[in-house]
């Protein structure tokens, strides 16, 4: 154990204890079973949708950012925060958690029914079916949050959205160009 500590403290390490602390420093402020819940939950959910860590992050602040956009961009039109549009968020939420877990099981049901090439031709095609859901999530969640901005910004919602579009275009033409 001397040893241990020894090289430990080449690193600047107080020993393993120290060393412990840096490694999880949830466990300095008390944190660890705020931590470790949220860790289990969102590896549920990740295993249950079948989509990464990163991919669940990435959905909830672009659903919290939409809604929050949302709000602010009908505040600015003079209309008043309504639970009825609300549930509109949560049905949407739903029906994309649906499509993910969908697909994921579908998948599953593939991988478990043989290994067969007919069987890993489902698995591949569900779960490139999945990460083409995962990026059209994004996109129109992304959509929605800039057409909320332009509102804020007090443009048509359309203005970014066309903006982008032109860019896109724009890009495409160019690489087409550069192909001749």
């Amino acid at each position: 154990m001397h040893l241990l500590n020894r090289f430990l403290s080449t690193y600047g390490f107080e020993g393993v204890r120290g060393f412990l602390i840096s490694l999880f420093p949830s466990f300095k402020y008390g944190t660890e079973p705020h931590t470790l819940t949220f860790s289990a939950v969102l590896a549920v959910i990740c295993e249950f949708l079948g989509i990464s860590p990163f991919i669940v992050l990435v959905m909830f602040v672009a659903v919290i950012v939409e809604t929050l956009t949302g709000i602010r961009a009908s505040q600015k039109q003079g209309m008043r925060f309504e639970s009825f549009k609300f549930s509109r968020c949560i049905i949407k939420v739903f029906i994309w958690v649906f499509l993910f877990f969908f697909l994921h099981s579908f998948a599953k049901d593939m991988q478990f029914r043989g290994d067969d090439w007919i069987y890993r031709c489902g698995v591949y095609f569900f779960e490139v079916m999945n990460v083409m859901t995962m990026i059209y999530f994004v996109i129109e969640y992304l959509t929605s949050i800039l057409e909320n901005l332009a509102v804020l910004d007090g443009k048509p919602k359309e203005t970014l959205i066309v903006a982008i579009t032109d860019v896109f275009k724009s890009m495409v033409t160019r690489l087409k160009d550069f192909k001749k």
